[in-house]
């Protein structure tokens, strides 16, 4: 990766507007976090804007609290947009606010280069490893806590380093920010094994719904939006869910679904035989990795998953 024109941007230019995708994760906010930390050293005005709220379990990352919902106003000198395959995933019309230049730093393989700057290895497990490697680039010398997001990022968009992209390359990558202070077991137990009891609640009735289809080679799992307020728990509660559909002897393909009475959401999840991000790429505003992807089909959920159906029989 030729970094020089990323260092030469940061030098020319004073003020910055990070953003990243809707639905954040560990990857999204620890690579938020950590380039407004590096920004910030350098003197920069930054300011970070994220349409969707953080998930209370990432809440532990130091300055957290700098990833508001409070929408950009006035102009910026640069925007960087960090781990959106394209601008809509940003959930936000980046044409209300005066931007200079667009920066796009990223690891999905369909990324549509949509920045006048464009850093994208879609060798790379996450967001944040391409940042770390940015950072080794430049010889900055990470603290703990920026150390911490950046692990956060790479272990979250490998599963807990369960996914296929979990490589020799990610686990030294791992290992260096690990000797740089990260507590990995810590970080594992406050993303992986802390719930409230209403995300437990919310859990169960997702569970309750599980369903299999196509002669057992899908399974999916469903979340109507109401599910929330008779439970009394959160959008992010869910995050994860979604991998569990593609646990069963036979499953070829997990679909988890989140719906509104107007559209519905659907993860989608593979063991390798079907490019869901291929198939989610061919629905209007969706894509991702060959064995964990996203879409959205504007119908409500009985229309939406039969529609879904009849693409996954026509790839099985």
């Amino acid at each position: 990766m030729d970094w020089a024109p990323l260092s030469d941007a940061i030098a020319k230019n004073h003020t910055f507007l990070i953003s990243s995708h809707l639905s954040p994760d560990g990857d999204n906010v620890g690579s938020q976090l950590a380039f407004i930390w590096y920004l910030k050293s350098l003197g920069k005005q930054v300011d970070c804007y994220c349409a969707d709220p953080l998930p209370q379990k990432l809440s532990f990352l130091q300055d957290s609290a700098l990833i508001t919902q409070n929408k950009p106003s006035g102009g910026f000198d640069v925007l960087v947009i960090l781990d959106c395959s394209n601008i809509t995933r940003v959930g936000w019309d980046c044409g209300e606010v005066s931007i200079g230049m667009i920066v796009n730093i990223d690891h999905h393989r369909d990324n549509a280069n949509f920045g006048a700057l464009n850093f994208v290895d879609a060798s790379a497990a996450a967001t944040g490893e391409v940042i770390f490697s940015f950072f080794k680039h430049c010889g900055v010398a990470v603290p703990a806590h920026v150390a911490v997001d950046l692990y956060t990022a790479v272990m979250t968009d490998t599963g807990g380093f369960r996914f296929s992209n979990t490589c020799g390359r990610v686990l030294r990558v791992c290992a260096e920010l690990a000797e740089l202070g990260v507590d990995c077991a810590d970080v594992y137990e406050r993303v992986f094994s802390r719930h409230t009891p209403q995300a437990l609640a919310l859990q169960a009735r997702i569970w309750s719904t599980l369903k299999f289809h196509l002669g057992g080679r899908v399974c999916s799992l469903d979340m109507p939006h109401s599910l929330l307020d008779e439970v009394g728990a959160k959008y992010s509660d869910s995050e994860g869910m979604a991998d569990n559909t593609v646990t069963a002897l036979g499953v070829e393909v997990g679909v988890m679904t989140k719906h509104s009475p107007e559209e519905t959401h659907f993860s989608l999840r593979s063991k390798g035989s079907v490019d869901v991000g291929k198939l989610a790429k061919g629905i209007s505003g969706g894509g991702g990795h060959s064995c964990a992807a996203g879409c959205t089909i504007k119908k409500p959920y009985d229309e939406a998953m039969k529609e879904m159906l009849g693409i996954l029989e026509s790839v099985l």
